[in-house]
C-alpha cells in the first residue's frame, strides 16, 4: 500500500495509460494518465500532503474528472463552431 505514495509509481501509471491511449483511442485512459502525472507532480512538490490511501484515490479521481470535463467542453465548443458542408 505504500507504493501509491511514491512519485515513481504515478509516473509509471501515467506512462502506461498514455501508451494505452495511443493504441486504444479511448479518451478515458488519457484523462487518467494526465491525472497520474498530476499526482506525481503533487507528491513531488508536497510529499506530506497525502497520508491515507483514500485521500490519494479522491485526489486522483478529482483531477481525472476535471481533465475529462475540461477537454470534453473544449471538444464540444470546437464541434459547434465548425460548420458542416451539408448544412
Amino acid at each position: 500500500m505504500e507504493l501509491i505514495f511514491t512519485v515513481e509509481f504515478w509516473l509509471i501509471v501515467g506512462l502506461c495509460l498514455s501508451i494505452l491511449e495511443v493504441f486504444s483511442g479511448l479518451f478515458v485512459a488519457l484523462s487518467f494518465g494526465v491525472a497520474s502525472f498530476g499526482m506525481a507532480l503533487l507528491l513531488k512538490v508536497w510529499p506530506t500532503l497525502l497520508t491515507e490511501w483514500y485521500e490519494v484515490v479522491f485526489i486522483h479521481s478529482t483531477i481525472s474528472l476535471s481533465v475529462a470535463s475540461l477537454a470534453w467542453s473544449k471538444f464540444r465548443k470546437t464541434q459547434a463552431s465548425n460548420q458542416d458542408i451539408n448544412d
